[in-house]
């Protein structure tokens, strides 16, 4: 009973921070977002994660160290024996799997795509300039010039 109880809880409190803040989220909205300069020069950066690699890769590791815990405790709970082999190896197993995710996370993030790409002080036509080309309702969003740094 005491195990039940323990595991009940240990889902709760896991479940509960993910469940406030999903209910705390903005709902997405259905217009276009709207014009906020009529200047040149506006930059747009759209990503849907950390900016810095190693902070992404850092949060899957300890997700994942966490998740791979919470496995190996479960089996630890469920077991009849007394061992914490299947806690460590939970977290070790976890800690390695959330590395490959982070990684692949990291290497999957998309190329920016323009027109033009500024290389060496020299503008030239970039390989796919297609890429840059986004329809949208009513007109179309292009980016014209790219550089890396």
């Amino acid at each position: 009973m005491l195990r039940r109880g323990l595991c009940l809880w240990l889902v709760a409190a896991l479940l509960l921070p993910t469940a406030v803040r999903a209910a705390a989220a903005p709902t997405p909205r259905e217009h276009p977002p709207a014009l906020l300069a009529r200047t040149s020069g506006n930059v747009s950066v759209e990503r849907a994660s950390h900016e810095n690699p190693m902070m992404e890769i850092a949060q899957s590791v300890f997700w994942g160290a966490a998740a791979g815990t919470m496995l190996g405790l479960a089996v630890v709970l469920a077991a009849n024996g007394s061992s914490a082999e299947p806690l460590r190896w939970g977290c070790v197993i976890g800690s390695f799997a959330g590395l490959g995710a982070g990684v692949y996370f990291v290497m999957a993030r998309p190329e920016p795509a323009s027109l033009l790409e500024l290389e060496d002080g020299r503008l030239l036509p970039a390989p796919a300039p297609l890429a840059a080309v986004e329809a949208l309702p009513g007109g179309a969003r292009v980016r014209a010039v790219g550089f890396r740094f």
